[in-house]
């Protein structure tokens, strides 16, 4: 896969093929700028008491970017995973395997909806990791991600 500009970078990660597993390292997880709510501390932004929050948007795909913008701010994640949100099977299987290097936002197969996008450019990730095969996510949709990766402003 060409990158979607020079310097872009996008790893794919496909579950279904026998390839190898992918390894990131990091000195320690980034931390999400948080507010105290009676007591509770909540991402800037949640909606909720101290008994539930809930984070949301007018659809999937907006509520990914929703709960990337009120945990992580730019230049905090190194690395953001980009998966389907028609088969979210991927995503699921993602969530817990991220390190705490960055979010994981969902996407249609063949269009990157526009708060994802916004969200991807907001963060300026190092990396933007592609989880699926091309038939969850197609190679338009994972090169127009990769064109907002900055891995040139990422050290380490």
């Amino acid at each position: 896969m060409t990158p979607g500009r020079a310097g872009a970078l996008a790893v794919v990660l496909s579950l279904a093929s026998a390839a190898g597993g992918a390894a990131a390292s990091a000195s320690q997880p980034p931390a999400p700028a948080v507010r105290s709510v009676e007591g509770l501390a909540l991402p800037s932004g949640a909606v909720g008491t101290t008994a539930s929050v809930r984070y949301a948007g007018a659809d999937r795909y907006e509520t990914s970017a929703e709960v990337s913008r009120l945990s992580w701010t730019p230049g905090e994640a190194a690395v953001v995973h980009l998966a389907s949100g028609e088969a979210p099977a991927d995503a699921l299987s993602m969530g817990a395997s991220t390190l705490g290097l960055g979010p994981v936002l969902l996407t249609r197969r063949d269009e990157l909806p526009p708060a994802v996008e916004a969200e991807l450019e907001r963060l300026a990730p190092c990396m933007v990791i592609v989880v699926g095969g091309a038939a969850a996510v197609s190679d338009a949709v994972a090169e127009r991600a990769a064109a907002h990766a900055r891995p040139e402003a990422c050290t380490g």
